[in-house]
């Protein structure tokens, strides 16, 4: 049998993306049917255990395909990151977890949020689970949610370690909030966990979980650094988009014209600079995101978990800078993109919206990762925490 292609598997559902994308931002969700054509054509399956059907491959296989689809459509796109980034997380849970989660179809799609939001109690045999969750992406598609947890509360008023729950959908109440500047087919809304008991082997301890320290069986690409990969998946997401809206820019320029002199747009020098420097960012970008392929892939190779501070440092900072490079040059071309973006149907400013919604996302804050950067560079990176 021929060996999957997943950059050729990614490119063939283009068509079908772009064609359903405004669909997606009109229900605020993505569309059934490209959510069928990327399963079909193996993407849900690319991080998923081999023992299940998946293809269990290095994670530089997902993050070109979020580049690659985020050029056709940046929700469809990004719920094939956040739920890839849950599979490469789950793939790390105990085989009782994993069979019920993968037994019956390596396709799955698992939303939620990694976020420790809601709190977990201990019980009888496992977890008792309150709270609210915010950004569930994609959780009208998934039949199982990973969820991170605030661990209870002890004696002294602090708490223990956080933790991570696979939970059936069914048991959590969603909260439709999702009405948003951008990313508006995501269909990321709220969760409400009231009371739900979760099982002890649904349950594992969020440090060892996202360093791949934790006890078991699971294979080299699930002992990778769970906040390097997320941060790198959803660069590859962003650059995709990013990319999209340069070549929309550029193909729309070429035929404007001056609403009061009638001169050629791209004659402009100032439009041509504008053009340039956006293209050099993106560039920088991609490359930046590529170096975490790189790096990843080579640390799967390796083995050797957890991943070093300094490496784990160097991939979250290259994709925060990598997104924010591409807010950038977005932002550069919007601002010339004349009256005419503004309107909700010009997809430039679809993607100028998605864009700068995407960069909220906490694992992609630049502050926040360029003080982690600075500070492993000054010699004080004691007390950095989860990176």
């Amino acid at each position: 049998m021929k060996d999957f292609d997943p950059l050729a598997a990614a490119r063939s559902v283009l068509p079908t993306l772009a064609a359903l994308s405004a669909n997606s931002e009109l229900d605020r969700r993505v569309d059934g049917a490209a959510i069928a054509a990327m399963g079909e054509a193996g993407l849900a399956r690319l991080l998923t255990p081999k023992q299940y059907g998946g293809h269990e491959l290095p994670p530089s296989a997902q993050i070109k395909t979020c580049i690659i689809t985020a050029q056709a459509c940046s929700a469809a796109s990004w719920v094939h990151m956040v739920c890839g980034a849950h599979t490469f997380v789950v793939g790390r849970f105990g085989d009782q977890c994993r069979d019920e989660v993968f037994a019956d179809n390596p396709d799955v799609l698992i939303p939620g949020t990694l976020a420790p939001q809601g709190q977990a109690t201990r019980a009888d045999g496992g977890w008792r689970l309150n709270g609210r969750w915010q950004f569930a992406s994609a959780v009208d598609h998934g039949p199982w949610l990973l969820l991170g947890a605030m661990g209870e509360k002890d004696g002294s008023g602090g708490r223990a370690p956080p933790i991570h729950v696979v939970v059936p959908t069914v048991d959590i109440r969603i909260d439709d909030t999702w009405f948003t500047l951008g990313m508006r087919g995501s269909g990321s809304k709220d969760l409400v966990a009231e009371d739900v008991f979760v099982p002890a082997h649904r349950a594992m301890p969020t440090v060892p979980l996202f360093m791949g320290t934790f006890e078991g069986s699971a294979g080299p690409l699930y002992r990778l650094p769970v906040m390097g990969g997320l941060a790198s998946m959803l660069a590859g997401t962003v650059v995709g988009m990013a990319g999209a809206g340069l070549a929309q820019f550029i193909e729309a320029t070429k035929a404007r014209r001056d609403v009061y002199m009638g001169n050629a747009k791209a004659a402009k020098a100032g439009l041509q600079m504008r053009v340039a420097e956006a293209g050099g960012e993106l560039a920088s970008a991609r490359m930046l995101v590529e170096r975490n392929c790189d790096i990843l892939d080579a640390a799967m190779t390796a083995n050797e978990a957890p991943l070093e501070l300094g490496e784990r440092v160097q991939i979250r900072w290259n994709a925060a800078y990598a997104v924010e490079l591409c807010r950038r040059a977005t932002e550069r071309i919007f601002a010339a993109a004349g009256a005419h973006a503004i309107y909700d149907d010009h997809p430039l400013q679809r993607l100028h919206r998605d864009i700068n919604t995407a960069t909220h996302h906490a694992i992609a804050d630049f502050d926040g990762v360029a003080e982690i950067k600075g500070r492993m560079e000054l010699g004080l990176d004691e007390g950095l925490g989860l990176v």
